[in-house]
């Protein structure tokens, strides 16, 4: 196994879509006095506490979707995420440029509010290359209006291992900076909007590659959009 670690009518309608998912999708992270070990491997035991969320779906394709689990757990410092993935022919960009985003990967999205004034991408490959970007989106406009690259998540940790079978992605985002970029739901700390997605690739025999995009919450959107109100649940962090 390889492993890579680093270190107005219109706008109430829309929000009724954001706030109907947000409250029928809802995962719930549980807390853990133990801190997973972010190595890329995922056989920490503490993930065993954590709920299992495996509701993923190709909402712009008839196929099955291949099994993915993601699982979260919280304590003081920090939220921790792991994805486990099952992909017997994995697509691995190799130009650094773009990061993971020629990649198979996993993919975390965090809003600051239902209207994603403004939310931050996360989205890391097998071989933990990471692409991650601030954002905004125009309710009116129905669509993403602004795209920055340059941003980082500082002190984010994240690893990511692979094997014939599919990929671990592990990943550590402080509270702290959670609470910088305004993304808290609430005074508790204990609520956020999130997207939870998967890019499943497969490279085929002449060259290019066959683009499968898998989703939590289904968006309902005609074509393949993971950047819009539609796609967001609940993270809410428990006891």
């Amino acid at each position: 196994m390889k492993k890579i670690l680093k270190l107005v009518p219109f706008i109430f309608t829309c929000l009724t879509v954001t706030q109907v998912n947000a409250a029928e999708h809802v995962y719930n992270i549980k807390h853990t006095d133990t801190v997973p070990v972010i190595d890329g491997n995922g056989s920490d035991a503490v993930w065993e506490a954590a709920h299992a969320l495996t509701d993923f779906t190709f909402p712009w394709r008839a196929d099955s979707a291949p099994k993915t689990e993601f699982k979260a757990l919280w304590d003081a410092e920090a939220v921790y995420f792991r994805y486990q993935v099952t992909d017997s022919a994995l697509a691995i960009g190799s130009e650094l440029a773009r990061g993971a985003l020629d990649s198979d990967r996993v993919e975390v999205f965090l809003a600051k509010d239902a209207q994603l004034s403004t939310y931050y991408t996360m989205e890391i490959d097998p071989a933990a290359q990471i692409y991650s970007a601030e954002a905004t989106y125009d309710m009116a406009l129905k669509k993403r209006t602004s795209l920055d690259d340059s941003f980082s998540w500082g002190s984010l940790e994240y690893a990511a291992s692979y094997d014939q079978q599919g990929y671990t992605v592990e990943v550590k985002l402080p509270r702290a900076k959670i609470a910088e970029l305004g993304l808290w739901q609430d005074k508790d700390q204990s609520q956020l909007l999130c997207a939870l997605m998967r890019a499943e690739f497969t490279p085929l025999e002449a060259g290019n590659i066959d683009m499968g995009w898998m989703t939590w919450v289904d968006p309902k959107t005609a074509k393949p959009n993971f950047h819009n109100p539609g796609t967001f649940g609940q993270c809410v962090l428990t006891r």
